[in-house]
C-alpha cells in the first residue's frame, strides 16, 4: 500500500510517501505505519510488530493508532517531550491490556519510532531497532541509535561496529512497546531542519537487506515517490526476508542550509577535545592581547 500527502502548514511544505510489503518470504505482514497532520505540527508513525500470528500485526498497529490518536487531542502550547512519551506510554498501556484481554496474544509488541516536525524543529522518539535517518546535504545521517542486543555490545565495545550487521542476535531487542508493564521512550532533542532535508523512518526488513550506501544512492537519484519504491524493490532483491515499510518525508518551504555548513551528524554533540580547543584558542588570543598590550606599553612608556 502506498500513500502521498502534500500539505502546507505555516512556512513549511511537507511531502511524504509511505509504502508496507511483506517481503519475498512472509505472508503476513506485522508492520504498520501512519501519519497525522493538523495544529500541532506533521507526526510520521513506523512500527514493527512482534509476537507471531494475528499478534504482531494487531500490535503495531495499535501503537501507531494510539500514538497518532494522542496526538490529535494534544493541547495548544504542548510541550514535543512530553507529548511523545505520554503517546508512547498509552501505546504501551493498550498493547500489554489488549494481551491481558486475549490469552493469545500474550507476549506480543511492537518495535516504533516518531518524526515529529513542528515548525522548523523535529523531534524523534524511538523504541527497539527501527530506525530514522536524516538526508541531508546529500548525506545520510542515522539519527536513532538500535535498542538492541548488538547495539548494546558494540556500546561496551564487545563487539565492533563492523561486525554488527551480519551478527546472530541482531534480531535481539531490548525495548519494545508491549513486553514490560512501563517503558520509556527515546526522545531526542529538537533538529533544526532545513529546506531540501529527507526523512527516512523504516523497519528493519528494510536496513537488514540494503546498506546505508546503497539508501543513500536511491535518495540521491530519485523522486521520493520512486525512491520509496526502489527502496522496497531493493530490499526484496537482497532478500526480502521480513516485512519493508518505510515512509520518506521531505522538507521544503523554510530556511536553506547555512553559509559554511559543515556535514555532521546533526545528534551528536562536539567531542570534549573539540571544546578543548576552542578554550585554547580563546586562552591563546587573550595571552597574545596581553603580551601585545606589555610590548606596546613598554614601547611608548
Amino acid at each position: 500500500m502506498s500513500h502521498k500527502l502534500n500539505r502546507e502548514r505555516l512556512d513549511v511544505r511537507i511531502e511524504t510517501v509511505a509504502i508496507s510489503d511483506p517481503g519475498t518470504a512472509r505472508e503476513l505482514n506485522e508492520d504498520f505505519f501512519g501519519y497525522l497532520s493538523g495544529e500541532f505540527g506533521y507526526l510520521f508513525v513506523v512500527c514493527d510488530g512482534m509476537g507471531g500470528s494475528a499478534g504482531g500485526e494487531l500490535a503495531s498497529k495499535t501503537a501507531v493508532d494510539t500514538i497518532l490518536e494522542h496526538f490529535s487531542d494534544v493541547p495548544e502550547f504542548y510541550t514535543p517531550y512530553k507529548e511523545l512519551q505520554a503517546a508512547f506510554a498509552r501505546a504501551n498501556t493498550k498493547i500489554r491490556q489488549i494481551a491481558l484481554e486475549i490469552p493469545a496474544y500474550e507476549g506480543m509488541g511492537s518495535t516504533a519510532v516518531a518524526a515529529l516536525v513542528m515548525d522548523d524543529q523535529l523531534h524523534l522518539a524511538h523504541l527497539g531497532d527501527s530506525r530514522i535517518y536524516l538526508m541531508r546535504n546529500r548525506r545520510l545521517y542515522l539519527v536513532t541509535k538500535d535498542h538492541s542486543l548488538v547495539q548494546a555490545m558494540v556500546d561496551r565495545k564487545k563487539l565492533k561496529a563492523s561486525k554488527a550487521a551480519n551478527h546472530e542476535k541482531k534480531h535481539i531487542i531490548t525495548k519494545a512497546l508491549g513486553p514490560r508493564e512501563t517503558v520509556t521512550a527515546e526522545v531526542s532533542a529538537p533538529l533544526k531542519l532545513y529546506n531540501g532535508d529527507i526523512l527516512l523512518l523504516c523497519t528493519d526488513g528494510l536496513t537488514n537487506e540494503v546498506p546505508e550506501k546503497q539508501i543513500r544512492s536511491i535518495l540521491k537519484k530519485m523522486p521520493l515517490e520512486q525512491a520509496a519504491q526502489a527502496l522496497v524493490d531493493a530490499a526484496n532483491k537482497n532478500g526480502g526476508k521480513d516485512n519493508i515499510t518505510l515512509q520518506l518525508v521531505s522538507i521544503s518551504g523554510i530556511t536553506g542550509l547555512p553559509l559554511g555548513y559543515l556535514d555532521r551528524n546533526p545528534v551528536h554533540k562536539p567531542h570534549k577535545y573539540q571544546n578543548l580547543m576552542v578554550w585554547g584558542l580563546y586562552a591563546l588570543i587573550l595571552v597574545l592581547v596581553v603580551v601585545l598590550g606589555y610590548i606596546s606599553f613598554r614601547f611608548f612608556f
